[in-house]
């Protein structure tokens, strides 16, 4: 417990307890809201396994990724593509387009299309998660010519490892682990970070630099660091956004 502390550092350091004190004060019912908004198709409500009843709405686990059947990879990374995104969220297709030997369309890969979460709240979430990147869990991830945002995920004895990050350009969702729900050994608590870091390096190897774009509804305060008030003569400060 490192006492009172800012949901940016919590999202940085990721401490669980900030994640689930917020869960409780906006409800599970809500969170369980946004889960279904941003694509999660794996909730259940009410299913019952081995006689006893689950119910992922009134969790606080759901704060941690902590649901009853777990998560699709490409369902996570299309999540935080709605992020990336404004918080406009697209439902992943695995083709763009298929056509005949004539260039008509046979099939369209566009697929459902609706907002989630404001402009404004995405950038803060983005901002947070650079803070991740730059000096928190995901500092492996880093990108030599490119902000990366994203949030690493780490289950109990390190049976699941997740990277979920995005630049202004891609997102990509890295899970390690075994299907057969094992221990991961210490030499391969960095595997899902290196292979993130290896795609996308790839990837973004000769595109342009870009930063990510801050909405006009967004504003920066300098703030105090011990109160997080707005600052004043005396008081160590900091811009937050």
């Amino acid at each position: 417990y490192g006492g009172t502390t800012t949901l940016r550092n919590g999202i940085k350091k990721s401490i669980n307890v900030v994640a689930v004190k917020l869960s409780d004060e906006i409800t599970q019912e809500l969170g369980y809201e946004y889960c279904e908004k941003f694509g999660i198709s794996t909730l259940v409500k009410d299913k019952t396994i081995n006689g006893k009843v689950f119910d992922d709405s009134t969790s606080q686990t759901l704060a941690l990724g902590g649901i009853t059947e777990g998560v699709y990879n490409y369902e996570m990374c299309a999540a935080y593509a709605s992020i990336a995104n404004g918080g406009v969220y697209n439902k992943p297709t695995l083709y763009s387009k298929v056509v005949d030997h004539d260039g008509n369309v046979l099939l369209d890969g566009t697929g459902e299309s609706h907002t989630v979460i404001k402009d404004s709240t995405a950038y803060l979430l983005t901002s947070a998660m650079e803070d991740v990147v730059n000096s928190g869990t995901g500092t492996a991830c880093q990108l030599p010519n490119m902000p990366v945002a994203g949030k690493t995920g780490t289950t109990t004895s390190n049976k699941d490892l997740w990277f979920c990050g995005f630049t202004p350009y891609y997102t990509c969702a890295v899970w390690a682990g075994y299907d057969t729900n094992e221990f991961l050994e210490d030499d391969c608590k960095s595997f899902h970070k290196n292979l993130w870091k290896k795609v996308m390096g790839r990837i973004h190897a000769d595109l342009p630099y870009v930063d990510f774009e801050i909405p006009s509804t967004v504003k920066q305060a300098t703030i105090c660091t011990s109160s997080g008030l707005l600052a004043g003569s005396g008081c160590p400060t900091r811009t937050e956004y």
